[in-house]
């Protein structure tokens, strides 16, 4: 198998996964037009890559008995292509009453194109089967070559129209409501139909060079290469606003997931030297990690727990403005949040030195310990998400600070509280 046969069966691949994934959900929408018409979007391009491989090129000749038959049903569907992109762009930004007649103004002039397509390829001669180089053998040659003019015309025609409308319905729905998947979905529909435009000329020009006398092979391979990103783009444009929130939701999960686990070292400091802050301590790390199939609950309760703890440490914390930060070295110069996170950690971190050395009496007797905990109860209302998120940064900041901070006694006045 050469290069290019390994390049359209891999595109062809893609598209026809992304066919299966539509044609799941139309199982479960049969009605959903959009969807139809989307299904059908990817999968004729996928019919094209599948066919322009030679042994597949070959048994659909064979099959129907005519040379080269293959080259015009590949090209028909690039040019079906064409025409269906338009249509599910205009169906995604207007209502199904104002798109169908402008789809079908675009049916008859590109149902007019394919019957020119199929004259001039009965015309052209195209007699000797070339599985491989169907462009190269018969492009030169006036009618062959007028073939297919036409065709990439057409199909850049139908390319610059789509990419234009992309972008165009892109812009609207940035400005309206927000649907961050599907406007990069349009973008990158955007983004393929310019680099597939790459194709078209590159095909062009291989045929008007040769009708002028000069072989250009590297101009009509770039032309292919060019189709295949183009077509690989598209794909994942027009299937992304559908599986790309699933990515959001994931990365949110995994952003989550670490925040919980970053936790730890500060939540474990303040579970050792009090351990009623914790209402369901896990064994040991490993077992920490069991909590996260509870992902949302573990958070939680390590926040608060984590608060419970700070709170327990008030009567124990130095004054702000009496703690020094470390040397300056890297990061933690005075005045950023990591500074500010590092300093954090060693008034926590001396906080702690100074309870775990305070009598079990004053321990017991200490107002701000946390209260018993009851059984789990439904989170309370949380704060905006970007007061929260901000808060989670800093906190995880100050566990990363505190377990990289050297192990250490109080300072000043061993077991007892700091008096402000």
């Amino acid at each position: 198998m050469d290069g290019k046969s390994g390049i359209f069966l891999f595109c062809a691949a893609a598209a026809w996964i992304a066919v299966g994934y539509k044609v799941a959900a139309l199982a479960r929408n049969p009605r959903n037009l959009n969807l139809w018409v989307l299904t059908l979007c990817i999968a004729l391009p996928a019919a094209g890559f599948t066919m322009a491989v030679p042994a597949v090129y070959t048994a659909v000749n064979r099959f129907f008995g005519v040379p080269n038959l293959a080259s015009l049903l590949v090209y028909g569907c690039i040019v079906g292509y064409s025409v269906t992109a338009l249509v599910m762009l205009m169906l995604w930004h207007m209502p199904a009453a104002e798109a169908l007649p402008r789809a079908r103004v675009l049916a008859v002039f590109y149902g007019l194109v394919l019957v020119a397509m199929a004259v001039l390829f009965a015309n052209s001669g195209a007699t000797v089967e070339a599985p491989s180089d169907f462009d190269d053998v018969y492009g030169p040659r006036p009618v062959g070559g007028t073939f297919l003019l036409v065709y990439v015309s057409a199909f850049a025609f139908g390319l610059g129209v789509a990419a234009w409308r992309s972008l165009q319905f892109a812009g609207r729905v940035a400005r309206s409501d927000g649907r961050p998947w599907l406007r990069r979905g349009l973008r990158l529909v955007a983004a393929g139909s310019i680099v597939a435009l790459g194709y078209c000329l590159g095909k062009g020009g291989y045929v008007v060079a040769a009708w002028f006398g000069t072989t250009l092979p590297a101009l009509s391979d770039l032309g292919t290469l060019c189709a295949c990103v183009g077509a690989l783009v598209i794909t994942i444009g027009f299937t992304i606003p559908s599986w790309g929130p699933n990515l959001s939701a994931a990365a949110e999960r995994l952003g989550r997931a670490r925040t919980y686990l970053r936790l730890y070292p500060l939540w474990h400091a303040m579970y050792q030297v009090m351990p009623e802050i914790a209402l369901d301590p896990p064994a040991s790390r490993r077992a920490d990690l069991r909590m996260l199939r509870d992902l949302d609950f573990a958070l939680y309760r390590r926040v608060i727990e984590i608060r419970d703890g700070r709170l327990a440490l008030a009567a124990y914390l130095a004054p702000p403005d009496g703690t020094r930060p470390p040397d300056g070295r890297g990061p933690d110069a005075p005045g950023g949040r990591t500074a500010a996170a590092t300093r954090e950690a060693i008034r926590i971190r001396d906080a702690l030195a100074r309870l775990r050395a305070a009598s079990p009496e004053r321990l017991a007797a200490d107002p701000f310990a946390p209260a018993a905990r009851g059984t789990r109860a439904a989170p309370p209302a949380q704060p905006d998400d970007g007061d929260l998120a901000a808060d989670l940064e800093f906190l995880g900041q100050v566990s990363s600070a505190l377990r990289r901070l050297p192990a250490t006694t109080a300072a000043s006045s061993p077991g007892a509280p700091v008096r402000s």
